[in-house]
């Protein structure tokens, strides 16, 4: 008997899932929806699954946790992430991992700009000030015009480009395997990451967190900047020096940051961030849209519904399917 866990469905937004509805006629479906006590606890809910269905990276799935899951032969993950799992661990026990690659795009990039807009036109102060019986009157600055820089390449980094476009921004973007060619017929212009950061109006990061993006955005870097541009990270924070980055920010050297990621989640009452007037921040939401949700958990239910077909779709380790 199958039985498929979701471990930590902490916005209530499965539990009545149409499409964990399709898993009922393969086995058990069970829907966690609050946070374990303790590692006990998260134990006991992983133990009986054959596939695991984890909300993006809410509960890392280390070795010692895949050894309580004797059972278990495939985890279909919701979102394209995978640093919360030790892939090499679940390949050796012969676990496939899966995931849903592109699901995520539209609302990432949406906050991007969100983000970009709030900060140049200074909308929350604003809103703030009008809800506090001022009349603010900042005068804002338009993307039209404006250089974007767009650090990494992959579906989110591209259909950025394309929206920066639209806008009437010029576009510039950077990633290890962007060459001349593939950068002009996606009507961006490649140019190496100091260049970027140099010529950059908005910094928009879009690379994934791998040991070698820790860093990638490094106070070097960040001294690169041009007075008054602003920097917007909806991908990870590890990826940006979060400490140059903010003391640009209290020098005024740059002119404001939109942040969606953090070293430090959630981010504590008092923290220095949201002492800033010149920074927009948002708690990680750059993915969670009800669109977003439902795309995720209709492919990681196909992608279940697949491999118990016989014909695994989107695996992370493929090796697996060779042993």
């Amino acid at each position: 008997m199958n039985v498929f866990v979701v471990p930590d469905d902490h916005d209530r937004a499965y539990v009545a899932s149409p499409h964990l509805e399709r898993l009922r006629p393969h086995g058990k479906v069970r829907v966690h929806t609050e946070p374990p006590r303790d590692e006990a606890d998260l134990l006991a809910r992983l133990a009986p699954a054959t596939v695991l269905i984890p909300i993006r990276e809410r509960t890392p799935v280390t070795a010692a946790r895949l050894a309580a899951m004797p059972a278990l032969r495939l985890i279909s993950m919701t979102g394209t992430g995978v640093a919360s799992l030790d892939v090499a661990a679940a390949t050796a026990r012969g676990v496939l991992i899966t995931n849903t690659p592109g699901t995520s795009v539209p609302a990432v990039v949406e906050l991007t700009f969100g983000l970009a807009i709030a900060l140049l036109r200074q909308i929350p102060s604003v809103d703030g000030g009008i809800r506090h019986g001022r009349w603010p009157q900042p005068i804002g600055r338009e993307l039209y015009g404006k250089t974007l820089g767009v650090v990494g390449f992959g579906a989110i980094g591209r259909r950025v480009a394309d929206l920066g476009g639209a806008f009437g921004m010029t576009v510039i973007a950077w990633s290890r395997s962007l060459d001349p060619g593939t950068a002009r017929a996606a009507g961006v212009e490649a140019v190496s990451l100091p260049g970027l950061m140099a010529a950059a109006d908005v910094v928009s990061i879009h690379v994934r967190a791998t040991p070698e993006t820790r860093g990638l955005v490094s106070r070097a870097l960040i001294a690169r900047m041009k007075p008054g541009a602003v920097l917007i990270n909806t991908a990870r924070a590890a990826i940006v020096d979060e400490d140059a980055l903010h003391a640009a920010l209290v020098a005024g050297r740059i002119g404001g940051a939109g942040l969606d990621v953090f070293g430090e989640e959630p981010l504590p009452a008092d923290h220095r961030w949201g002492r800033l007037e010149h920074v927009v921040l948002t708690s990680h939401r750059g993915w969670t849209t009800q669109e977003t949700l439902d795309r995720f958990m209709a492919g990681a239910v196909d992608n279940a519904l697949a491999f118990l077909a016989g014909a695994p779709r989107n695996a992370v380790n493929p090796a697996v399917l060779r042993g």
